[in-house]
């Protein structure tokens, strides 16, 4: 049980902090290669996370393994999920210290 809410947490913060960033973030040009290396591993993980999401509700957590696979897979998820908030949280920041720059020219 409190796996599964570590899951949910992780997966929820997570999945939160890329879809606020895909908002804040909105490119004119979404095509450019400067514009998928700022935010395609975003898109990418916010849609991993969405499917596990929805497959731990329907679901549920798998058996328990080792303890070390457990630590293991909940160590990757807590990184990935800082990877996630450190980008939306530096997007805020960048965004406060930027207030006058106007958008990007056509």
């Amino acid at each position: 049980m409190l796996y599964n809410l570590a899951l949910y947490v992780l997966l929820g913060v997570g999945l939160a902090a890329s879809v606020g960033f895909l908002v804040l973030h909105h490119p004119r040009h979404p095509f450019r290669i400067t514009e998928v290396n700022s935010s395609g591993w975003v898109i990418i993980i916010g849609l991993i996370y969405s499917r596990s999401v929805v497959l731990l509700g329907i679901r549920g957590a798998g058996p328990m393994g080792p303890w070390w696979d457990t630590v293991l897979s909940l160590g990757l998820l807590t990184a990935t999920t800082a990877l996630l908030l450190v980008r939306f949280l530096s997007y805020l920041r960048y965004l406060r210290a930027h207030p006058e720059d106007p958008p990007m020219a056509p």
